[in-house]
């Protein structure tokens, strides 16, 4: 019986000096691993850096009238911001529509994402990795380069959404010009009045504009958009692309 207990003993000493032997996982070690993972959200850009800039925006091309808009600003020689989609009212990848994005691209305008099918990115079960890799695809393609720059449909954002964004190196931009003119196409006048309304109120405070309006309404492309920047010239500001009113020249695209 004695023996018994001996050898169980034994074997327990044995066990005990294993443990004692094997090394501990570091705390230290585990924390830093949860640093490295941690994500820094993206930051939502709503103005112009730059003293006395205004970009120009543009949503939802390329459209049927785009080219007619590019053809206003390459006479004025004034460089805008287009934000794209893949699939909304066009299919970017369809010849026609990849020419207008290509030209804008070549005649020194800056191509941003407005993901592939415009899709809400704070809605549940939107795959916002997929939206956006998608259109860098496609416009990778047909540029050459994927984008740095993106606006989310509707102007809409999650915590998660901002945190993926961020983690893949993408500047979210929204506004702080909203001229409305998909919901008042033919009104100019209205649209005039948002600008106007805008510079007024936001001026005094130093503040740079980034104003939206969509180059697939046909009354924007073809009669607003010159409106718009003939009358921002007239206060005295300088119309340019975000990521130039921003400071950043060289930082708009990726390989």
């Amino acid at each position: 019986m004695l023996n018994k207990f001996a050898a169980l003993a034994l074997v327990a000493s044995t066990l005990l000096s294993l443990v004692q032997a094997s090394p501990v996982p570091s705390m230290q070690a585990s924390s830093s691993s949860l640093v490295l993972q941690k994500r820094t959200p993206a930051e939502i850009i709503t103005a112009c850096t730059v003293p006395n800039s205004f970009a120009v925006t543009f949503d939802d091309g390329p459209s049927i009238w785009t080219h007619e808009l590019l053809d206003y600003l390459l006479l004025r020689n004034i460089k805008v911001t287009f934000f794209v989609n893949g699939l909304n009212y066009n299919l970017i990848t369809d010849a026609p529509f990849a020419a207008v994005v290509k030209r804008a691209h070549d005649e020194g305008h800056q191509i941003a994402s407005h993901t592939w099918a415009h899709a809400d990115i704070s809605a549940p079960g939107v795959d916002v990795a997929s939206q956006m890799k998608m259109l860098d695809d496609a416009l990778l393609t047909i540029i050459g380069a994927r984008p740095v720059y993106m606006r989310p449909p509707y102007g809409n954002t999650s915590p998660a959404a901002l945190e993926y964004l961020g983690s893949q190196g993408y500047k979210v931009v929204n506004w702080n010009v909203d001229t409305n003119d998909w919901q008042h196409p033919l009104d100019f006048k209205a649209d005039l009045d948002a600008y106007k309304v805008a510079l007024q109120s936001l001026t005094a405070s130093g503040q740079g504009f980034i104003s939206l309006q969509h180059d697939a309404e046909q009354g924007t492309a073809q009669v607003w958009s010159k409106m718009a920047i003939e009358y921002v010239i007239s206060k005295g500001f300088n119309v340019m692309p975000v990521g130039t009113c921003l400071g950043d020249t060289t930082g708009w695209y990726r390989s």
